[in-house]
């Protein structure tokens, strides 16, 4: 069974979550359109069981670049959660899972745009650049 190298999953209260993940095989995965919306009270930055759906396949060397980004690019060095500097009721969270070189881990990005993170940032360009739209 194929493990995930790098997933992101937005959950954002009255939405579908939205998010991507990358398997040591090659294969992308999105988060599929049947995945529950978060229930009214249910907490944002708490994983859930999603179905996901293949889009895609990348090459060895994609992986390992993938990999690579994750180890070097100062992932595991991030604080397990990312708050934000005001008061925003409800905020939205973006969880970033990471597992490279039999390293594990998890961080939590409240109210999750653009600028809140640079190693965040970079890795989710990454992300969204290894299949043609």
């Amino acid at each position: 069974m194929s493990q995930v190298i790098l997933q992101y999953v937005i959950n954002q209260r009255g939405d579908v979550p939205t998010g991507q993940r990358v398997l040591d095989d090659g294969t992308v995965q999105r988060v599929a359109a049947s995945s529950p919306k978060p229930g009214e009270t249910e907490r944002l930055d708490l994983d859930r069981e999603l179905s996901w759906e293949a889009i895609g396949q990348i090459s060895a060397e994609q992986v390992s670049a993938i990999s690579s980004a994750v180890t070097d690019g100062g992932f595991f060095e991030l604080e397990p959660k990312l708050l934000i500097n005001y008061c925003k009721e409800d905020p939205g969270t973006g969880i970033w899972t990471a597992n490279v070189g039999g390293r594990s881990y998890r961080v939590v990005l409240f109210d999750p745009r653009p600028r809140r993170s640079p190693v965040i940032d970079k890795l989710l360009e990454l992300m969204k650049g290894l299949l043609p739209a």
